[in-house]
């Protein structure tokens, strides 16, 4: 069967097997709290993957699944310039979603695809096929600037929690940032508490930044991000 969807009273999961790959958290209605609300954006990006789910199973009991262990385990730290890993990727894609038609984000930003932003006008529309190509050419971008940012060594993760930060929020954000200064000086704890800071748009605070945030924390830190997508 591929990938399929698991629904419980907590959340909708993108299983494959016995675990999921992502999650979309339900939130209650402002208007009436026993009804759920989903990020819809999040389930059109899992029906435009290649293995795109065929099923879908109701299990309102029982205990909620895990995440795919084998996207959970770090990556080994190669020598070379690093790239974002199959974590970072992961975050990324989960929290972007995928968007084929151009829209404006929520500061009125013109955004498409992973949330690619760079020359992109009203009414524009691509494939699945150029918004991967899109996502490759941002992530070059971030690593590079994260190469020349960071100071101090990084591991794997915490350099791919780095890039969904800065793919977020911007390289020159993250240069002038806190996050970046503490890192540098070897405080990586300290690093890893300043995402927190930066769930904001617009000087709102946001559910979904927030959430963000706290999974790239908890990336950087080789916890367990999985839960927070």
């Amino acid at each position: 069967m591929g990938t399929w969807i698991k629904e419980t009273e907590q959340a909708l999961y993108l299983m494959e097997g016995g675990y999921y790959i992502s999650k979309i958290s339900k939130y209650p209605s402002k208007g009436n709290s026993t009804e759920k609300v989903l990020n819809i954006t999040g389930l059109k990006a899992w029906f435009a993957r290649a293995d795109a789910p065929r099923g879908m199973t109701v299990s309102k009991e029982g205990p909620e699944p895990l995440p795919l262990p084998a996207l959970a385990k770090p990556a080994s730290d190669e020598a070379g310039p690093k790239r974002i890993n199959a974590n970072g990727l992961r975050l990324i894609k989960s929290f972007e979603g995928l968007r084929l038609d151009a829209y404006q984000d929520a500061v009125g930003i013109w955004t498409i695809g992973y949330g690619t932003t760079r020359s992109v006008k009203a009414g524009m529309k691509i494939t699945h096929e150029q918004a991967e190509e899109f996502l490759k050419d941002d992530l070059a971008r971030f690593e590079k600037a994260i190469h020349e940012a960071v100071k101090h060594p990084v591991n794997d993760n915490q350099f791919s929690a780095l890039i969904s930060f800065t793919y977020n929020v911007g390289a020159g954000a993250l240069r002038s940032s806190t996050l970046l200064k503490k890192l540098n000086r070897g405080d990586v704890r300290g690093a890893a508490d300043e995402f927190l800071r930066w769930n904001k748009a617009g000087k709102r605070v946001l559910a979904g930044l927030t959430r963000r945030r706290q999974a790239e924390r908890a990336l950087f830190l080789g916890e367990d991000f999985g839960k927070l997508l």
